[in-house]
């Protein structure tokens, strides 16, 4: 028996369903049953989820996954400081495995906006945007201003630019979100950080899963998993397969996904680590409505998206294999190493995009574990290092075809971190942790081909060096209470995007954005049902990027002055009912409250003042509501509801999107076939209010084309199979 981190677990209670006969783990996790044959049995450990297996009567490995109760137990990397969230300074939450399957599965769009301070858009079928206390502001598409990594190394690519929507919801079973500046640790982006863990063994090891899902708007996703689990390795092989026609016109996505996850054992201190993914994504882009198109028919495409086949399709290759051993007692590695090929092709309605990228990453991690005058602690420092070949051609687009070349670009990245970081107890409830990094980036450009300004060209833009700080200091005020607070500050750098813009221009003048930020967390127990977790903060953003707009439309970046962000964040627990023996076996619901008061503190724009307006982007008032009902005959229920205030669309505050309330349901039933097979049988119903929104909303966007309509009223039902090996 181990957890799902490959640890040993003692004191495991393994029941005989046949003879009701009970045996006991020893320390190394280990206990003999060779006088049992085949037969069913049940895994209880005190603070672990129960699992009932069939029993073969050869040796096998169990993997059980922690149970999670209150917001206080949920455990986190955080800053390379492992443990629950009661011990960490800032503002970092989990999304586990049940939270991202308690939605439909084609998106993280309801999954991740469970999380306050945090919303993730959906702008068509497959067109992502994240915004991490308002850090898509300077984001028109895609995510940027948030590193992610994915299994250890970064999937965000040197330049800055991060394609998430090339990962199904299959390739994703578990994320980590931090947010606000995360430099100390993990380089520049003042959002935040995810981190992204793609195969979590727990019930899914030794088993084979198949799943079916069938939705409006011609909706159909397959997937299937296997995993082969032993005590010396571990294969994942998972695919998924995703299609759908779109709410709106022009709006059709697929997506397929390969992956390989490998673990081999060589001892008790030393695991290898591989991973291969492959992902083909094609989506249209409808593109944004003004006002009058929006109240005229919803459903329409931009004019000429049709025309000029705006769409986009992405192909990535990514290898990775990591490594993590103890190099000596209380001195441990993890390293990562990646290598990714990504092929990139865009027709819009301004232009036709071919890109060629190959990215070289690597991450390493040291920790000693150390006593200080009988305290614990630990040191942790290390690097990560990135490198990516470019080649891009802007093409004019006629009929949707790529027609004269316009500029042509080869660029190469090279980003560079040196980090450390010492967390030590100073008495039994005190404990305080110092970080520091220092960042370097480095754009080298040769614009090939200029077709439009006859001015072919090569230079090297180095951006400052950074020094990243931080500081943080945990109080345990009782068994039920902490209080924590942190001082850091980061930096953002501006993208290869933004630096290199569609109209041909190389924005030599673009700075890196710097911030602060300063927080106040207290979490605790209220009752041994009802948990909570508050963060208050203040965030001040010198040089910050927005975008505006040139007379054709395109997309343009400049660093406006200053922002002052403060805001409040809360999550709440209730587990109303557990472990029942009645008609219902659970009862639990989760709240998220979002309070956020963005401004510009200093913003001048050709003789316009926006000081004092909000951030254009960012909701004042988000509210999430899930309520989650399991009986015991197999039958289960979920609630969501989720509450936007109305969203400034521009820096001058002269439009904004309505608020507006979306209540999502699931209804399902699990249940068993001949003891190894498990299926799972839902239908669900997404915007059961049917409200006219906009999702993902154009910033500051040229002809008053601020908004891309959501999906009305749509339903969807499915089929999972598991079957135990």
């Amino acid at each position: 028996m181990k957890t799902d981190k490959l640890e040993p677990l003692a004191n495991v209670n393994i029941l005989n369903l046949s003879d009701n006969s009970v045996s006991v783990t020893n320390d190394q996790g280990r206990v003999g049953v060779s006088n049992w044959g085949p037969t069913s049995i049940r895994v209880s450990l005190v603070g672990y989820e129960s699992q009932e297996l069939a029993f073969r009567a050869k040796d096998f490995l169990v993997i059980l996954k922690p149970s999670i109760s209150t917001l206080n137990d949920v455990v986190v990397e955080g800053f390379l400081n492992d443990g629950g969230t009661k011990n960490q300074a800032g503002a970092i939450s989990q999304i586990d495995a049940s939270t991202l399957n308690r939605f439909d599965g084609t998106n993280l769009t309801n999954a991740v906006n469970t999380v306050p301070g945090v919303r993730f858009e959906q702008r068509a079928a497959a067109s992502y945007r994240i915004s991490i206390r308002g850090s898509s502001i300077r984001s028109p598409f895609g995510v940027r201003n948030v590193k992610v990594y994915w299994n250890g190394i970064p999937f965000t690519e040197p330049g800055g630019n991060t394609f998430l929507n090339l990962l199904d919801l299959s390739n994703i079973d578990d994320i980590e979100i931090m947010k606000g500046p995360s430099a100390s640790i993990y380089g520049a982006g003042n959002g935040g950080v995810l981190k992204l863990t793609s195969t979590q063994l727990g019930a899914n090891a030794n088993s084979t899963s198949v799943g079916l899902l069938r939705g409006d708007f011609n909706t159909t996703r397959l997937t299937a998993r296997t995993n082969f689990l032993t005590e010396k390795s571990s294969l994942t092989i998972k695919w998924s397969d995703q299609s759908a026609d779109g709410y709106r016109e022009h709006n059709a996505m697929d997506r397929s996904t390969f992956e390989l996850d490998a673990q081999i054992f060589n001892s008790e201190k030393s695991t290898i680590f591989g991973s291969l993914l492959y992902s083909n994504l094609d989506y249209q882009i409808p593109g944004g409505l003004n006002p009058d198109q929006r109240a005229e028919n919803p459903q329409q495409s931009r004019p000429r998206s049709i025309e000029r086949n705006s769409s986009l399709q992405n192909e990535l290759f990514l290898l990775r294999g990591g490594l993590d051993t103890e190099l000596a007692p209380n001195w441990n590695l993890n390293t990562n190493v990646g290598l990714s090929s990504n092929q990139f092709e865009n027709p819009f309605i301004l232009d036709y995009k071919r890109d060629n990228q190959q990215v070289f990453s690597v991450r390493s991690e040291f920790e000693n574990k150390i006593n200080v005058n009988g305290r614990s602690g630990d040191i942790d420092y290390g690097f990560e290092y990135q490198r990516s070949y470019f080649d891009g051609k802007n093409f004019g687009n006629v009929n949707g075809q790529a027609d004269t070349i316009r500029f042509a670009d080869q660029v190469t990245t090279t980003q560079s971190i040196a980090f450390a970081s010492y967390n030590q107890e100073i008495s039994q409830n005190t404990s305080f942790t110092l970080g520091l990094s220092y960042n370097n980036l480095t754009y080298d450009i040769n614009r090939s081909i200029d077709r439009i300004n006859n001015n072919p060209q090569r230079f090297n833009k180095e951006f400052d060096s950074f020094l990243a700080t931080r500081f943080g200091i945990s109080q345990q005020l009782s068994d039920n209470y902490s209080v924590h607070f942190s001082l850091s500050n980061g930096l953002s750098n501006p993208t290869t995007t933004e630096v290199r813009t569609n109209e041909g221009s190389i924005n030599r003048a673009l700075q890196s954005e710097k911030g602060t930020n300063y927080e106040l967390n207290i979490r605790g127990n209220l009752t041994s049902k009802l948990s909570f977790d508050l963060a208050l903060f203040q965030f001040n953003l010198t040089d910050a990027i927005t975008t505006f707009t040139d007379g054709q439309g395109v997309v343009l970046f400049r660093n406006a002055g200053e922002t002052r962000q403060s805001g409040a964040e809360l999550s709440a627990w209730m587990n109303w009912l557990e472990y029942g023996s009645g008609l219902i076996s659970s009862l639990s619901s989760k709240v998220a409250y979002t309070y956020h008061d963005f401004s510009f503190e200093n913003y001048i724009d050709d003789g316009d003042d926006f000081s004092g307006n909000a951030l254009p982007g960012t909701a004042p008032y988000v509210f999430n509501l899930q309520t989650d009902v399991n009986f015991s005959n197999g039958l289960y229920l979920s609630f969501t509801y989720y509450y936007s205030d109305l969203i400034p669309l521009n820096d001058q505050n002269t439009f904004y999107s309505e608020a507006y309330n979306l209540v999502n349901t699931k209804v399902g039933y699990q249940g068993r076939i001949k003891g190894k097979t498990n299926f799972e049988l839902y239908v669900g119903i997404d915007n059961l209010l049917d409200v006219s929104y906009s999702l993902g909303n154009d910033l500051n966007a040229f002809g008053r084309r601020f908004y891309q309509p959501a999906a009305t009223r749509n339903f969807y039902f499915g089929l999972k199979l598991n079957f135990k090996h």
